[in-house]
C-alpha cells in the first residue's frame, strides 16, 4: 500500500497572514519609503536618518519588502525593484499608492462577509448615491492612473479599426476623474466631452482634467446619473466605465434604455468594467470583486461580457463585441443602428 502524503498546514497559515503583505505595503507607503529610495540606492542607516526612525526597525521593514519583491539588496545598500519603481513612487503617472491606502477602508467590509451571507444585508451600499459620493470623492484621482493607460490603448485600437469614425460629442457617465473620456479627448482634438458625476466627485474630476489641460473641452454636470434627463439623439459616444457592477440588474437596464435614446444613429456605447468569464470560472480577480460587491452594495454584482452584450442587443444596440488589447479585462462596445 502506498502511504498517503503528509498534509502540511502551510497554505492555511499563509492565508491567515495574507493581511500582513497589505500592512507591509501600507506602512512603506505611509513612510514614503519607495519615494525616498527612488532618489538612489541607500543603506538602512541612511534611510533611518532620512525617515527619523530606528535603523533596526527600518532594516526589518526592508527585509519584509525584499521578501515580497519590492526591494533589492546589493551588499549593504537597498534599491527599488522595477515594479516598485514604476507603480509605488509618488508623483509618477502610474502611482498606485493611493489605491493601496484605499484598501484600508475595504477591509472592515470584508470581515463582515459572513454576516452579509447570513442576513443579506451588506456592510454598506456603494450603489447609493450619497454613500458613493462620500466614498469615491477622496479616491477618484488615485484611480486615474489605474484605468487611464488601458483606456489609451483601447482608444488607439478603436481608431485603428475605425479610422473614419470621430466621436465629436462624448458623454462620460459616472466619470470620476475621467480616465476614459480623457483618453478619447487626447486622441481626438475635436471631441467635446460632457462628464457627469456626483457633486463632490466632480470637484475632483475637474482638477484632474485641468491638470491634463483639457478643461476647455469638458462640460461637467454635477448630478445623479439616474435622476437627470439625458439629451436625446445627441452623442456620438457614451462611456459607462466601472459603474454598472455597483447597480442592480434592473437599474442597469433602466440606465441602458436612457443611454440608447441619448445616442445618435450610428453612435456607440462603450462599457468598461470587471467581467467574469462566460462560465463564471474566473478570473480570480473577478471572483474576488464579485464577493466585494456582495458586502459593498445592495444588489451589485460582476457580470459576464456575454450577459452585457445580450442586454445591449435587447435594448436596440447592435454588433456588440469585446475588445481587449491590454489589461485583464475587455471592454464591450455596441452601436446604435444607422437610419436608412
Amino acid at each position: 500500500m502506498h502511504s498517503q502524503p503528509t498534509l502540511e498546514p502551510t497554505a492555511i497559515l499563509d492565508m491567515n497572514y495574507a493581511f500582513a503583505r497589505t500592512a507591509l505595503l501600507v506602512a512603506a507607503i505611509r513612510l514614503h519609503l519607495f519615494t525616498h529610495l527612488a532618489q538612489g540606492t541607500q543603506t538602512a542607516s541612511e534611510l533611518a536618518e532620512r525617515m527619523g526612525s530606528k535603523e533596526d526597525a527600518i532594516r526589518r521593514l526592508l527585509a519584509g519588502l525584499q521578501a515580497i519583491g519590492l526591494i533589492e539588496q546589493a551588499e549593504k545598500s537597498y534599491q527599488l525593484t522595477p515594479i516598485a519603481q514604476k507603480f509605488l513612487v509618488e508623483g509618477k503617472p502610474g502611482y498606485l499608492g493611493g489605491d493601496t491606502l484605499a484598501i484600508l477602508d475595504y477591509i472592515p467590509a470584508w470581515f463582515e462577509l459572513d454576516r452579509t451571507i447570513q442576513t443579506e444585508i451588506p456592510y454598506r451600499d456603494l450603489g447609493d448615491a450619497t454613500t458613493a459620493e462620500a466614498f469615491f470623492a477622496p479616491r477618484v484621482r488615485d484611480l486615474f492612473s489605474q484605468f487611464h493607460p488601458t483606456a489609451v490603448r483601447i482608444v488607439a485600437e478603436l481608431a485603428r479599426q475605425e479610422p473614419e469614425k470621430t466621436p465629436h460629442k462624448v458623454l462620460d457617465l459616472g466619470a470620476g476623474s475621467a480616465p476614459w473620456s480623457a483618453a478619447f479627448a487626447l486622441h481626438y482634438p475635436s471631441a467635446q466631452v460632457t462628464a457627469l458625476d456626483l457633486p463632490k466627485v466632480v470637484e475632483q474630476g475637474r482638477m484632474q482634467i485641468d491638470k491634463l489641460e483639457l478643461s476647455e473641452r469638458y462640460t461637467w454636470i454635477a448630478a445623479d446619473m439616474e435622476a437627470i434627463e439625458l439629451a436625446e439623439d445627441h452623442y456620438d459616444l457614451v462611456i459607462l466605465a466601472h459603474v454598472s457592477r455597483f447597480l442592480s440588474d434592473q437599474r442597469v437596464l433602466s440606465l441602458l434604455s436612457r443611454i440608447v435614446r441619448s445616442l445618435r444613429a450610428g453612435g456607440s456605447l462603450l462599457i468598461a468594467d470587471i467581467f467574469a468569464l462566460d462560465d463564471r470560472s474566473g478570473p480570480p480577480s473577478a471572483i474576488t470583486l464579485d464577493l466585494s460587491m456582495l458586502v459593498n452594495t445592495a444588489h451589485g454584482r460582476i457580470r459576464t461580457c456575454a450577459e452585457v452584450a445580450a442586454w445591449l442587443e435587447n435594448n436596440g444596440l447592435h454588433g456588440a463585441r469585446r475588445l481587449q488589447v491590454a489589461g485583464p479585462f475587455p471592454v464591450v462596445i455596441a452601436r446604435k443602428e444607422e437610419r436608412i
